[in-house]
């Protein structure tokens, strides 16, 4: 059986607060704030990190969604702003024939 990767996401109080005002206010693209509640519910500074089959059902998402944001969390080497926020293309789209 393969292990699996862990992904450790660890919070400061800054960050826990501005994601939980992108949580809150509802003026952001869903998926952000999907993203913020997954991180928050990670958040394993608290000493209480939840396992990720019960984060993906608590907020109604797959694990390998849960999974893909702790991956970029440590991709992006724990900027949260990087995390919530949609990636930029890197190629512009294919022009039509």
């Amino acid at each position: 059986m393969p292990e699996t990767k862990v992904f450790p996401v660890a919070l400061t109080g800054a960050e826990r607060d501005r994601l939980s005002r992108v949580v809150s206010a509802g003026a952001h693209p869903a998926r952000m704030i999907m993203r913020a509640r997954v991180l928050l519910a990670l958040d394993g500074n608290d000493g209480s990190a939840a396992e990720r089959g019960l984060v993906a059902r608590q907020i109604g998402v797959s694990e390998t969604t849960v999974r893909s944001v702790t991956e970029r969390f440590v991709e992006t080497e724990g900027d949260v702003e990087a995390t919530i926020t949609r990636k930029r293309r890197a190629t512009p789209p294919v022009a039509r024939k």
